[in-house]
């Protein structure tokens, strides 16, 4: 009530005023109630804003919610043997079909989205939003633009609107921070809350982080012009000289700056591990004078917690590190790593304490010999439990002969069966695997590192691990799964069809038909998940459930290409996604997954055919994930 009466003295305060402004010709009394009410409003707009995300992040958590309970009744009810089941939830409404083509599965732009916009082979400007993200993208940018001009007296002299904007545009900056924070640490709760991935966080973080620069820069041209409209250039140098106020708000403003010219993806692409160590020392310098400059402001608080979420988190990811990687007794990670054809690494992580990785996420990985403050994210191919040896020893060991039991493991020339059934006793061991495709920087270095070994032995070498992260998406509920890669894209579908085989096996899971289609240059490729897909293919009923297609794009006509059964095929050439995904659905069962970890070329044919399939009220649901960050 008293909150109230206030807030009413300062309005009838303002309009006795005239204005907004400091207005000479009203009393001190009346300027005063003037400012005041500016304040309030700076701080209400700066709140409300917040109260804003707060609410539409419950509001996604219950859609979010409902989308889960959905897709666990669709689980449940296919569970019964009944095939009915599964044909209620394999049509969508026309409107949900409308919502999924052209908003929700859409590209901003024609059909194109992860395929990155080059200029040239140096020049990439990373692809483009969906039309839902470019929707919201639309809406926090209309409101940050109407927060700092609304109520401004824009008719008022202009010494007078500038510090109002000046305020303004100052708040939302800093405010703006908590949400930029949050949205960059892959440690964010809301990734698996949301049921959002972390590319979009980071697609968020970046666009919120564009504006708050924008505000930073107009809250300092507008000091600038006033103090140069007051007392020229000679007043702005004196203010940067002798005042720590002034000179630690520049500092902040160029850090802000530069963060922002550095942070497109040409620059991130060309060298990542500087990007990443000059950003957060950036991020840094840029706290620290924001801090001076706020010391005496309300302001302070929100930088604060910014602060204090950016500093737990990255504690968290060290305490998350060493629990990973360290235990008692001395253990600690070690990593097999073995080079391959393709120059691709096959990375094997004995783990000194056991932990589970779900289908689908990421752990982030460095080689302290190699570089020591560097940790990159890979998609976890595959995890074991095992006794003695693993899966590099194995690795080595490749069948000699025709096996006519199962020609399918002779045409890939995968290991004999021999290797892994002699490792029936010995204590147990825990192992993460990845598949790393070599590039520059660490990549580079860690993969001449393995190859410089004698043929056939694995480079053994120590290394940290932290994990796992990312949205880990269940595909137990589709009846008809598609899984797409391309290259070391591989990688993320791998659990997933051992999960699936498995659990259809034992009659766990709604998927009645899988396929797997992945796209490499060379049959030199298919070395890389050579030990995994042993496996897979001896799994029991693995026949009834999964089909492979293999697509070689760079085989000449004289390489031979021989498909060793219905179930796993070899062609020449790229894959007709349309033709795979249309047949699929004229045979599906239930409603289909269709999960996708390719270059952009691939992944915008595979949502283009997606598209086509859901407008003609197909029930289908497209997975995305990132093929690089």
């Amino acid at each position: 009530m008293k909150k109230t009466i206030t807030l009413t003295s300062m309005l009838v305060a303002v309009s006795a005023a005239g204005g907004y402004g400091s207005n000479p010709s009203g009393s001190p009394e009346q300027n005063q109630q003037t400012e005041l009410y500016l304040a309030y409003l700076n701080k209400s707009l700066a709140e409300n804003y917040l109260y804003a995300l707060i609410a539409l992040t419950a509001l996604v958590f219950v859609y979010h919610s409902s989308v889960r309970v959905n897709n666990h009744i669709r689980h449940l009810s296919s569970l019964n043997g009944n095939p009915g089941s599964q044909k209620y939830f394999s049509t969508l409404s026309p409107t949900m079909a409308w919502m999924k083509d052209h908003i929700l599965l859409a590209p901003l732009w024609h059909h194109r989205r992860a395929a990155p916009i080059k200029f040239s082979s140096k020049i990439n400007l990373g692809g483009l939003p969906t039309r839902f993200q470019a929707i919201f993208i639309s809406f926090v940018i209309i409101y940050n633009v109407f927060a700092c001009v609304w109520n401004v007296p824009w008719s008022d002299p202009e010494l007078q609107v500038l510090p109002i904007l000046r305020n303004r545009t100052g708040t939302l900056a800093t405010v703006n921070l908590i949400p930029i924070i949050i949205m960059s640490t892959i440690k964010n709760p809301l990734i698996n809350a949301l049921d959002i991935s972390y590319d979009s966080f980071n697609l968020m973080h970046r666009w919120i982080g564009r504006l708050s620069i924008l505000q930073g820069l107009a809250h300092t041209l507008c000091w600038m012009i006033a103090k140069v409209k007051k007392g020229g250039w000679p007043a702005v140098t004196a203010s940067f000289t002798h005042s720590s106020f002034i000179y630690t708000g520049l500092i902040a403003t160029v850090g802000f700056v530069v963060l922002g010219l550095q942070a497109p993806k040409m620059f991130r692409a060309l060298a990542y591990e500087f990007f990443l160590h000059f950003h957060i020392a950036l991020v840094a310098m840029t706290f620290a004078g924001l801090w001076i400059h706020l010391e005496a402001f309300p302001q302070l608080k929100y930088l604060l917690a910014a602060i204090v979420i950016w500093g737990a988190t990255r504690l968290w990811r060290w305490a998350t590190m060493f629990y990973r990687s360290f235990a008692s007794g001395g253990r600690s990670c070690k990593a097999i790593i073995e080079a391959l054809p393709g120059d691709a690494m096959r990375i094997e992580f004995l783990l000194p304490r056991p932990w589970k990785a779900q289908s689908g996420q990421t752990l982030y990985f460095g080689v302290p010999s190699v570089g020591w403050s560097t940790m990159h994210p890979f998609s976890v191919a595959w995890s074991e439990t095992y006794t003695h040896g693993g899966l590099s020893r194995n690795a080595s060991t490749k069948t000699t002969f025709t096996n006519r039991a199962d020609p399918e493991k002779h045409t890939l020339n995968l290991p004999s069966s021999r290797a892994r059934d002699m490792d029936i006793e010995g204590p147990k061991h825990h192992s993460f695997s990845l598949i790393v495709k070599k590039y520059d920087g660490f990549t580079r270095k860690l993969y001449e590192k393995a190859a410089r070994q004698p043929l056939g032995t694995p480079l053994t070498i120590s290394a940290v691990v932290e994990g796992p992260y990312g949205h880990a998406k269940s595909l137990n509920s589709y009846g008809t799964v598609l899984l797409f890669a391309s290259g070391v894209g591989i990688t993320h579908q791998m659990s997933y069809v051992r999960d699936l085989v498995q659990g259809y096996a034992d009659g766990t899971v709604a998927t009645k038909r899988m396929t797997l289609v992945w796209v490499v240059p060379d049959t030199e490729c298919l070395e890389w998940v050579r030990p995994w897909m042993h496996e897979i293919l001896g799994m029991d009923k693995r026949r009834e459930v999964l089909r492979v297609l293999l697509y070689i794009t760079r085989a000449t006509l004289r390489q031979e290409i021989k498909s060793p059964s219905e179930t796993v095929r070899m062609s020449r050439g790229r894959p007709d996604v349309l033709k795979i995904m249309t047949d699929a659905a004229r045979e599906q069962i239930g409603c289909i997954g269709v999960s996708v970890c390719a270059g952009g070329g691939l992944a915008d044919e595979v949502r283009r055919a997606s598209r086509f399939v859901v407008g003609s009220g197909v029930n289908l649901d497209l997975i995305e994930e990132g093929f690089g960050w």
